[in-house]
């Protein structure tokens, strides 16, 4: 004869399924690429996009601490209570336990925190996996231009200033375009496909690599470089960034690359690249 519903067993499942879920998200989390990849690619591990991890992540992290609580003080109150009564003398005599795992989790906040060893190297390594998903010739023309509007977009210097002439385009491509205000990744999802495909359509990929003399190249200035290759200043000064290089518009490129501990042959092929995007 089936027994009553028992809550005890409920909660105890409950408690094992989203410890997984919570473990198999933070794993995917920590070495899943960042939010300018993950989303301009549209990035998918089993099925679900970085955000749709995230919020995986966090809507067990919820159902965790509820289930944890009604296991506590629901379940198993009376037993919790009773242990409380009979150890609170004994604990407050013998505090050993208690400053030790203290000290101990102050220890992980603080050397997380200003990024001692070994913490800093756990977060290098995530850091390093994330990065490898990163690829040099499929990268947003400014961080995150996903979130740009057709309108917005169209003020990069190489797309005209019409953004109903790219709605145009797109709509000539057969995809469904609703509003000049839409957002790529809008456009994207409307259509089933990447934000990196939408902007291709409206930006084909130039052929072949451009070249930048290298006589007097150090003495350019990198709104110099950007406006004989008809590109933004800004977009080259935000992929740089995303490079972990600092430089100014109106910084000669000698200057940049010795503020950045970089070689100029380096930094003129780095920038080709970008200007070839």
């Amino acid at each position: 004869m089936k027994g009553s519903f028992s809550w005890r067993v409920f909660i105890s499942f409950g408690l094992c399924i989203a410890l997984v879920m919570m473990l198999l998200s933070g794993v995917i989390l920590y070495i899943s690429p960042p939010g300018r990849v993950a989303n301009w690619t549209d990035w998918r591990m089993i099925g679900l996009s970085k955000t749709g991890w995230q919020h995986q992540h966090i809507i067990f992290g919820f159902a965790f601490v509820l289930l944890s609580l009604f296991h506590l003080f629901l379940i198993n109150w009376h037993a919790f209570f009773s242990y409380l009564k009979a150890k609170s003398t004994q604990g407050l005599k013998s505090p050993a336990e208690l400053m030790a795992i203290t000290i101990f989790s102050l220890f992980l906040g603080a050397g997380t925190f200003f990024g001692i060893q070994p913490f800093s190297a756990v977060i290098e390594f995530g850091d390093g996996i994330s990065n490898s998903w990163d690829r040099k010739d499929s990268q947003a023309p400014v961080p995150h231009a996903e979130l740009m509007t057709l309108v917005e977009l169209s003020q990069q210097p190489e797309l005209g200033g019409d953004p109903e002439a790219l709605k145009t385009t797109l709509e000539k491509a057969g995809l469904q375009v609703t509003s000049q205000k839409e957002t790529i990744a809008d456009i994207a999802k409307a259509n089933g496909m990447t934000a990196e495909k939408v902007y291709e359509l409206i930006a084909p990929k130039k052929n072949g690599a451009q070249k930048l003399q290298k006589e007097g190249l150090g003495k350019k200035t990198l709104q110099q470089i950007a406006d004989e290759a008809g590109v933004s200043a800004t977009s080259l000064q935000l992929a740089l960034r995303q490079k972990g290089i600092e430089a100014k518009p109106d910084s000669p490129l000698k200057a940049v690359a010795e503020n950045n501990n970089m070689q100029m042959n380096d930094l003129r092929q780095l920038l080709e690249i970008m200007i070839r995007r």
